[in-house]
């Protein structure tokens, strides 16, 4: 019998892997009860997800560029992000982690280096537009990735409502010390930010309890 240190149940399976939260298991078995091609469906939803991410933020990010200074410059860095996106989610499938946790991370890692990155340069187009873009893409790709995900995956609410918690904040310090001159994205992602914030909570609301009763004994 294997078991899942995380999810706290005990698994009949050859597999290393937990087929709920992607996690290491532990122990040994030599049954497998579970279909082989669990990990595939909810990759391909993983790919799908991120392909209808992609192709919605070039989009948008053509029409915004186009209307303010009518060249692709700055559409084409993104561009070159999310197909940089696409390796890494390409690995993380492979070696079968946990997705939504990594790209949580890599993503604030990336506004924590665009954000440097500015301060560096003082280049107004990081805030302006790539930050308050980065934010939103991030929130998006959580809200659809739950969404598509959550039967597949024991989902972390605490996590998912700290992370939104993050990215509504970076917008509103964008704004208030006007590091921003271009309010428009910031605003977007700001209101959608608060909008998932408060969906999670009204409707998982139980299960947000639970995890905060496991979390500290309550």
């Amino acid at each position: 019998m294997k078991r899942c240190n995380k999810c706290k149940i005990n698994f009949n399976t050859k597999d290393n892997i937990c087929p709920l939260c992607q996690n290491n298991l532990i122990g040994t078995n030599d049954e497998d009860i579970f279909p082989e091609n669990i990990n595939l469906k909810t990759n391909t939803l993983i790919l799908k997800s991120l392909l209808f991410i992609s192709l919605s933020t070039t989009i948008i990010s053509i029409f915004i560029e186009l209307y303010v200074s009518n060249s692709l410059h700055y559409t084409l860095f993104i561009v070159g992000g999310l197909i940089a996106n696409y390796i890494l989610i390409y690995f993380i499938l492979k070696n079968k982690q946990d997705v939504l946790a990594l790209f949580g991370r890599c993503g604030v890692i990336l506004i924590i280096i665009l954000l440097i990155w500015y301060f560096i340069t003082r280049n107004k187009v990081i805030t302006n537009y790539i930050v308050p873009s980065i934010c939103f893409l991030e929130i998006l790709f959580n809200f659809i990735s739950f969404i598509v995900l959550r039967k597949y995956y024991i989902v972390n609410y605490i996590r998912l409502i700290l992370l939104n918690i993050l990215l509504l904040i970076i917008p509103i310090i964008l704004i208030l010390f006007k590091i921003t001159t271009y309010y428009l994205l910031s605003l977007i992602c700001l209101i959608f930010a608060l909008i998932i914030l408060l969906w999670l909570i009204i409707f998982y609301t139980d299960d947000i309890k639970d995890e905060l009763n496991k979390l500290f004994n309550l």
